[in-house]
Parts: C-alpha cells; sequence; structure tokens
C-alpha cells in the first residue's frame, strides 16, 4: 500500500555505520537502488546479496535478477523447495536491512506449515521418481505445438480462399495459445529444462507471438504467483480516487495479474459496483480476448518505455540495452 513519508532516518545515518560485507546495514530506499541487471542487490530474510554477478552462474540462469531490488524472501522460498546452502548466502551477503525499513509482509515464515509442506512435496517427486524441470513429455509437447503453430500459419498464408484462410487463422490461434499457456510459460519458470539456454528459448516463443516475455515475468512471476489473489486494499482505494502513490511508496505485494488487468470488470468485493458490472458475465469473454490485443499492442510499449508496471519497478530487465534491444527486435519481427 502507499506508505507515505519515511520517517526513518536517512542515508547519512547508515552510512555513519559500520560498514563490512556482513553487517553494512541497508535502507529500502539503497536496497531500491540497486535494481538494475549489473547492479543488483535483493533482501532474503533481512540479509542483502549482491546478486549481479551471481546470475551468471545461477543454476535457473538471469530468472534471478527479477528479485534486484527488492525483498525477495517470498521468490527464495517459492523457487528453492530443497533449500540453499546458508554458505552460499553469506558469500553473496553484503549487509543487512535496516531494522524497521521492511515492510510487514502478507506471509509468515514462523510457521512449520509452508516448510513441512515443501519437505513433502519433494519427497513425493522423488518417490515418484519425477524432476522438477524438464521431461521427454513435455518437449514433445512443445514440439507438437510449435508444428501446428508454423502449419497453421503457412496454411493460412497459402490457402486459396477466404475461408480456407480462416480456418487456418483460428486453428493458429489455438496453437498460439498453447505457447502462451505451456511452452514460455515452462521456458520463463525456468522449468522447460535443466538447461538455462533451452529455458531462455522456450520463454522467447511468446515474443515469437507477438507478446513480450519480459511483461510476463513482471505481471505473473513478481505479482500473481507469489500474491496469488492479493490485493492492496490501501491503494486500490486511493486509485479508486484518482491517486496514484510514487513508487517508492507502493507495496509489492499485490497481483496485477488479477485486479489490474481486466478493465470495466468488478474482480473484487471492495471494488466500487457498477451498473453494467450486472452484465459483465455476458461481456468477459469478449473483453479478454480484446485484452490480449491491448497488451500485445499497448502495455508490452508502455512497460518497455517506462520502465514500470503497475507497481513492479522494469529495471531489472529494461536496464539492459541488450534486452531493449530483443524486445523492440521481436515486436516488428512477429
Amino acid at each position: 500500500m502507499c506508505k507515505g513519508p519515511e520517517t526513518a532516518s536517512s542515508e547519512n545515518e547508515a552510512l555513519s555505520e559500520p560498514i563490512s560485507s556482513k553487517t553494512k546495514l541497508v535502507t529500502k530506499e539503497e536496497l531500491r537502488s540497486h535494481n538494475g541487471p549489473r547492479n543488483a542487490w535483493c533482501a532474503v530474510h533481512g540479509k542483502v546479496v549482491d546478486i549481479a554477478e551471481f546470475s551468471k552462474r545461477h543454476p535457473g540462469g538471469d530468472l534471478i535478477l527479477l528479485a534486484a531490488g527488492i525483498d525477495a524472501t517470498i521468490l527464495f522460498e517459492t523457487y528453492h523447495p530443497r533449500g540453499v546452502p546458508p554458505a552460499l548466502l553469506n558469500k553473496l551477503q553484503v549487509g543487512v536491512m535496516k531494522e524497521g525499513e521492511l515492510d510487514t509482509s502478507f506471509y509468515s515464515w514462523d510457521s512449520e506449515f509452508y516448510t513441512t509442506m515443501k519437505k513433502r512435496v519433494v519427497a513425493r517427486l522423488e518417490e515418484r521418481d519425477l524432476t522438477r524441470r524438464g521431461s521427454y513429455e513435455i518437449w514433445i509437447k512443445a514440439l507438437l505445438i510449435l508444428v501446428g503453430f508454423w502449419g497453421s500459419l503457412g496454411k493460412m498464408y497459402t490457402s486459396e480462399t477466404f475461408g480456407e484462410a480462416a480456418v487456418w487463422a483460428i486453428l493458429m490461434g489455438a496453437f498460439a495459445s498453447f505457447v502462451g499457456t505451456c511452452i514460455q510459460h515452462d521456458g520463463n519458470h525456468g522449468a522447460f529444462s535443466n538447461s538455462r539456454a533451452l529455458n531462455k528459448m522456450s520463454g522467447w516463443t511468446l515474443d515469437m507471438i507477438g507478446a513480450s516475455a519480459f511483461t510476463w515475468e513482471f505481471q505473473h512471476m513478481l505479482g500473481h504467483h507469489p500474491y496469488t489473489n492479493v490485493m492492496d486494499m490501501d491503494e486500490d482505494a486511493r486509485k479508486q480516487n484518482g491517486v496514484d502513490c510514487p513508487m517508492n511508496e507502493k507495496d509489492q505485494e499485490s497481483d496485477p495479474d488479477v485486479f489490474s488487468s481486466f478493465p470495466a470488470m468488478r474482480m473484487h468485493p471492495s471494488h466500487k459496483p457498477e451498473w453494467f458490472h450486472r452484465y459483465q458475465h455476458i461481456y468477459a469473454p469478449l473483453l479478454f480476448a480484446f485484452m490480449t490485443l491491448a497488451k500485445v499492442f499497448q502495455q508490452d510499449v508502455e512497460i518497455a518505455v517506462s520502465k514500470r508496471l503497475f507497481h513492479i519497478d522494469a529495471t531489472c530487465r529494461y536496464g539492459s540495452i541488450w534486452n531493449v534491444a530483443r524486445f523492440w527486435a521481436m515486436k516488428v519481427l512477429s
């Protein structure tokens, strides 16, 4: 939610503290300033770690850079069900968060429930001899989807009649949706393969069909997955009154996939009811169809230019000239 002006002491106080690789006190503002692909810090259970160089050898690839500049405890916990060696965190540690700087989280890590559940899930996968990343089933499915997509696209262009072309266009759209819900989804989550290169390539298939993997990463992986159906009630109330908080006062714990993606839809009891919401069950399918076009032609571009998606800072991706070039090149090609 909107936090208002910081009342804690400024950076000068932080700098007056003893400086060492382990005890340097870091403010929330300083943490946010390390949010680029070459200058990336994140907080994990109060420890501040430098992940910029480590991203080059991180088993999940540069996916870790999505954590740049934020409290990444939820990402750390959910993406590592087997845990992370404490020695690695200690090696990457550059400081600790100053007391009171981190916002109160929706989650409580004091409970044993989530730890126990993760152990049971890992044990079940091992019992059934299943891997967390990649499998022949996933790769065969991906191959069939890609053949279907490109085959339908080719037939659409070479059809001699409009009716025939329309049928192939519909099929192409169906296969494109499978690219979005299967191939790119697994790739951008780092689950398509144990190979970082294959994950990156499969993630790019979202750009292949006209959308942007970067936008999806922000909206889905920094919003929807860690904070499923969580809404910042205070900020939502301010939005309805036309007030937009500065980025440094926004609460990162909110789900933009649900509550920010669908205009003219009432998705939460706190949303002000309008007369047309009575009919949203009728117009929702059409609205959702056009939503995809809006994301491809409007939202993707706005994020690349502003380096922001609602309350999410997009500098971790668009702070790289290579990523910006990739974004525009794929928009032109697709």
